[in-house]
Order: C-alpha cells, then structure tokens, then sequence
C-alpha cells in the first residue's frame, strides 16, 4: 500500500488572496499614474491662469501712468512722479521701481519679450513647462 505523500504546495485559497493582492497593487498604480497625469494638466492650466490675471494687472497698473519706454525686455512708466520698470528677472517678471524694491508679477517664465507696433504693445511669454502666453495692450 502506498503512503500518501505531501508536496509543498500553494492552495486555491493562497491563489486567490495572492491575486487580490496583485490586482489591489497594480490598480493603484494605474491611479496614482493618472491622477500625475491630472495634476500636470492643472499645473498647465495654473500659467494660463496666472497669464490671465498678469495682464488684467499689467493693464491696471499702466492705465493712469505716463509711458516712458520700451525695449524688448522692459516696459518703463511714470505714477505720481515715480518711474516703474516691468522686466523678466530670473525666472520672474517683476515690478520695480527705480528707486529700489520689486513685486513679483508672474512665476516660472523661461522667455519675456515686449514688442511695440504701431499703436500697440504685444506681450509674449513662453513658461518654464513649455506653454505660451500673447497678449495685446493698446496705448492711450
């Protein structure tokens, strides 16, 4: 007669908690991979924002303002006898006065450029993650 002999071996039980396991892992990952993917889309759509809000300022800010100036990397302009640059310094564009002090105007910019025609002045900016923002001011 023979002996019933044992083998080391995995049960269906094991198997199936062993898959649950698995499937749990790896559908978490394919969730954290698209939430990144999400959350780089918001970070876009964060410059766009912050694009929006600079020129709606930028227009504000030189409204009452006596112009100066412009070059290809600064817009100078008077208020109440006080002369005001707008320029990319580093990674930002500020306003400064010439007196000393700035205030950052937009963050993670890459390129800034001021171009006057005719009656016009165009604003281009290229961000750090790539997108592009154009915008248009009309001299007074």
């Amino acid at each position: 007669m023979k002996k019933n002999q044992k083998y080391p071996s995995f049960t269906l039980i094991e198997c199936l908690i062993s898959f649950l396991v698995f499937s749990g892992v790896i559908l978490t990952v394919t969730l954290i991979i698209r939430r990144a993917d999400q959350l780089d889309q918001h970070l876009q759509r964060k410059d766009q924002k912050e694009w929006l809000i600079f020129l709606t300022q930028f227009e504000n800010e030189v409204a009452g303002s006596t112009l100066l100036d412009i070059q290809r990397k600064q817009f100078r302009y008077v208020i109440e006898n006080k002369t005001y640059i707008i320029e990319q310094y580093q990674s930002i564009v500020r306003k400064r006065q010439t007196a000393g002090g700035h205030q950052p105007m937009l963050m993670n910019v890459d390129e800034f450029s001021f171009e006057e025609r005719d009656n016009e002045v165009i604003l281009e900016v290229k961000f750090e993650n790539g997108e592009r923002g154009y915008g248009k001011w009309a001299k007074p």
